[in-house]
């Protein structure tokens, strides 16, 4: 896609999808009123950049719906730098034509959502290509006036494209959980919904639950040491997990009681307590995902915090530069943290699984709880690294405490798990191109389907070769990726078959994402 450089782009040309695939040919078109306005406005304030015009028209937008005491009231107040420079043109466009400049200035923020979204839901992408997790998107911000109820324009930091893309991406994930019984309730058993739970999602269910907020790491760490240590069969259909056993309550318990130990607090949690706080984490849950969505009139009835530059650089943790930072400081990290981090986020294996791999490489790394403080210091250098370069890019940026820090952990944690990923498919790619794989699997899978709406007795040999030749390829693949990443990563052979499952797992993404994109094509 090319993207958009100046001001006049920005505000007058819309985005489309073209007909061959999801990540390629995405079209600008030029909307010629919105062109000639903008051009106009540009002429008579030449230095203005993107945030002045976008504030510009969103001010206008913002009188419109106002009343007239209320506009009176507010001419009263001291105005900001940005304000008065806005009121000093004397012929404004009308509130029509502001909303459509504003809506063409937010097609980048309305893609960032849609991605974001079609990465969150894989699960449904059955039901949902990128092309329609856009047009939702698109709906909210066009017209625009309610998407900025609340956005605060005598704020001097609040940031109009950052603001957006955190509504559009709830706007969305409220649509998809409104109307999509499958991403609801059914979706997932009790426990299988706090596997697909992100440690982000549960602090703001525990939030919006009522739960203390000095006693939410309590929480979380309780579901962290369920994640380790309760590992169901990740193919279950619908992630119809069954509870935990006895047993893996008791290694629950234990986990948390040591944690807890070594944050020096020395009272002891019963198992019952264990599954009290589980079933807490488990209902705030479910009314995070199937109950908490709003529609955009009730956007006003929430309070919308005032971002402040950490909060601006989250939501621009999908930009070239800060991908092309965090790809620099991956880099520049020791051997072993790289190693984990590419097993952790890109085959998803739990940190046992990662001292298994790893033991015999790595001494220090023979068991689980030294892989979390590996991974954990790993973690930290990394935001401390991030946010230090990022200070020289941005100087404006200031630093108060840790929890400054803390607050880009999440976006960090996207861009590593996206360049993990990558790195992964790059190498199928390179597999893929030496054994010119895609226009077979291309063929095999046309041929299948079609044998099964046939539904022709004789055709079931020529089904079940077809298959075999299908799961032959597959396995190709997965037997050449785990050779290839041991002798990356320097590991003896085989190291990498006990977490094979795994490596079929990101096979199978990656196969469905060519077969997608071929016969998109």
């Amino acid at each position: 896609m090319k993207k958009r450089e100046d001001i006049v782009e920005k505000f007058s040309t819309f985005l489309s999808f073209g007909n061959t695939n999801i990540a390629r040919n995405l079209i600008w078109h030029t909307d010629p009123e919105l062109e000639r306005y903008i051009k106009h406005l540009v002429k008579s304030e030449p230095e203005a950049n993107k945030e002045f015009w976008a504030r510009y028209f969103l001010k206008i937008l913002t009188e419109v719906s106002h009343s007239k005491s209320t506009e009176a009231e507010n001419q009263k107040d001291t105005q900001t730098p940005i304000q008065s420079s806005l009121d000093k043109f004397s012929v404004s466009p009308s509130s029509s034509i502001a909303g459509r400049h504003l809506s063409a200035y937010l097609q980048e923020a309305c893609l960032w959502a849609s991605q974001k979204s079609y990465q969150r839901f894989k699960f449904l992408r059955h039901k949902y290509p990128l092309e329609e997790y856009f047009q939702i998107a698109n709906s909210a911000a066009n017209p625009p006036a309610k998407l900025f109820r609340n956005f605060n324009l005598e704020h001097p930091q609040t940031n109009i494209e950052g603001y957006a893309k955190t509504a559009l991406l709830r706007f969305v994930k409220n649509t998809i959980y409104r109307q999509d019984i499958e991403a609801k309730r059914d979706k997932f058993s009790d426990y299988g919904l706090l596997k697909n739970l992100s440690n982000k999602e549960l602090r703001e269910a525990l939030t919006y639950q009522g739960v203390n907020n000095n006693q939410i790491p309590s929480y979380c760490l309780v579901w962290q040491c369920l994640d380790e240590i309760y590992q169901p069969n990740q193919n279950l259909v619908n992630r119809n997990f069954k509870d935990p056993s006895e047993t893996q309550l008791t290694q629950i318990t234990f986990r948390y009681n040591q944690r807890q130990n070594q944050l020096n607090y020395s009272t002891e949690t019963s198992i019952d307590k264990i599954q009290d706080m589980l079933s807490i984490c488990i209902q705030a849950a479910r009314n995070y995902r199937t109950k908490r969505f709003l529609s955009l009139e009730e956007y006003d009835t929430i309070y919308d915090f005032i971002p402040s530059p950490w909060d601006t650089l989250l939501h621009e943790e999908a930009s070239e530069q800060v991908q092309s930072l965090i790809y620099q400081l991956f880099s520049n990290m020791p051997e072993a943290g790289q190693i984990i981090l590419k097993l952790l986020l890109g085959l998803n294996l739990t940190q046992i699984e990662i001292a298994a791999v790893l033991k015999s490489k790595y001494p220090e790394l023979q068991k689980q709880y030294q892989v979390a403080r590996h991974l954990a210091r790993y973690n930290k250098n990394l935001l401390k690294d991030l946010a230090n370069e990022w200070q020289k890019i941005d100087p404006e940026i200031c630093l108060n405490d840790e929890k400054d820090i803390e607050r880009i952990k999440d976006a960090m944690g996207e861009c590593l798990q996206s360049l993990c990923q990558n790195l992964l498919y790059s190498s199928l790619d390179k597999i893929e191109e030496q054994y010119n794989h895609s226009k077979k699997l291309l063929t095999l899978t046309n041929e299948i389907n079609m044998l099964k709406q046939q539904r022709v007795n004789p055709l079931i040999i020529d089904l079940y070769g077809a298959s075999n030749m299908l799961q032959e390829i597959k396995y190709n693949l997965i037997t050449c990726l785990q050779e290839e990443l041991e002798s990356k990563m320097d590991l003896p052979k085989k190291s990498l078959k006990i977490v094979e499952s795994k490596i079929e797992v990101l096979v199978d993404e990656w196969i469905k994402c060519k077969l997608y994109v071929a016969n998109k094509g």
